[in-house]
């Protein structure tokens, strides 16, 4: 096969991994039917590598060099002869098998086929090809040239030589791959999720937002969970909690916020409404009115019990290693440890007793999970 990558969607992750797969030295085409995304994705692609010219991490010669290796067609018939195939296009799983069954028409036989679905299952997707061997997900973070994580996901019927192959790539595009099942969320979708559910149970019971943010960010995380939230958009955040908390048969773990659905219904969205949690202008928040707070050890305790619980659940389902679990959180999320080694520095018993609180006071939210009991009483 060639060394040739095909992206299907030239959307900000389909720019960003064809701009990846270019500067390792793949000859990359994008494909989008829309003649206008495909201008604004190879503009974004122009632009970001300007930037990398501008900031001395590229020469104009390699610019110029990464963008000779891309391509742009409105057709899928131009991933003949691709290796691999990442489909980056919108979030409907009947758009993407529509985009599947067309590719399984058009590519080799030995093509890998691979998604880079956040929410949908791998295993309904790879349902419309004739092969669902070669077929895996390869789940990029955004934004996709800088972030190293790639979640390579297994479905039931996915072939070891694709996932092999996906990750080979991934390394090669300077990305570190973790395996992982087909369940919803993959690694970090779910994990990170208690991180910004519970906070907003916090801010839901009074708790001020200056304050919770404060605490997390004085336990080593980059962004508190709150103006984390504005930065993504509480629309697409609490699109992805919805997303979960069905996909799991609605367990209490995963309970979207009523605070943050009225939020979304009053367009208060975060940074790109100007209000959210914090106010901004021009995209950049506004300090004036809010006061210093004293961060809380407890509340940081809370949150970050709830998130190395999940992590326990996920590795009791088998959906990844420990270890590979603490590198996607590290990596995909920005966290300053991996959810097991906060429970190796906090202590096992710490979170049990913390979750065990909660969960008389306030109910099955805060179950813990089975093998961190057992690894309390060990």
């Amino acid at each position: 096969m060639s060394e040739r990558i095909a992206v299907v969607g030239a959307g900000t992750m389909g720019a960003g991994i064809a701009q990846s797969a270019a500067a390792a030295g793949f000859e990359v085409v994008v494909v989008d039917v829309s003649e206008e995304a495909l201008g604004r994705g190879m503009g974004s692609i122009r632009r970001d590598l300007g930037r990398r010219v501008e900031r001395g991490r590229i020469s104009a010669r390699e610019r110029d060099e990464i963008l000779g290796r891309i391509s742009a067609a409105s057709s899928v018939e131009a991933c003949a002869g691709a290796s691999l195939v990442v489909e980056a296009v919108v979030e409907d799983l009947r758009v993407k098998r529509e985009v599947f069954a067309a590719l399984e028409r058009v590519v080799g036989e030995e093509a890998v086929l691979a998604t880079n679905t956040s929410s949908l299952s791998v295993a309904q997707i790879s349902a419309s090809v004739e092969k669902p061997e070669r077929v895996v997900g390869m789940h990029f973070f955004n934004p996709a040239p800088v972030m190293r994580l790639v979640e390579v996901v297994r479905a039931p019927r996915s072939g070891e030589e694709a996932l092999s192959r996906a990750e080979e790539t991934a390394r090669r595009m300077g990305k570190t791959p973790v395996r992982v099942s087909d369940t919803p969320g993959f690694i970090v979708n779910r994990v990170a999720r208690p991180f910004y559910l519970e906070a907003l149970r916090l801010a839901e019971a009074g708790e001020s937002p200056a304050r919770i943010d404060a605490s997390l960010r004085d336990a080593g995380f980059r962004m508190g969970p709150l103006e984390l939230a504005d930065l993504i958009g509480h629309d697409v955040n609490l699109a992805v909690s919805e997303s979960l908390f069905s996909r799991y048969y609605y367990h209490p773990r995963f309970r979207p916020s009523h605070l943050q659905r009225s939020m979304v219904e009053s367009g208060l969205l975060g940074r790109k409404s100007g209000r959210g949690f914090y106010g901004y202008r021009e995209g950049n928040r506004e300090q004036n009115g809010e006061e210093r707070v004293q961060p809380s050890p407890e509340i940081a305790l809370r949150v970050i019990s709830c998130v190395v619980n999940e992590a326990f659940f996920a590795l009791e389902e088998k959906v990844a290693s420990a270890g590979d679990i603490d590198r996607a959180m590290q990596l995909g999320a920005n966290y300053p440890k991996g959810p097991f080694a906060w429970a190796e520095e906090l202590g096992a018993r710490c979170i049990l007793d913390t979750l065990d609180s909660l969960r008389k006071l306030r109910g099955e939210a805060y179950l813990a999970a089975p093998s961190l009991r057992r690894q309390a009483a060990g």
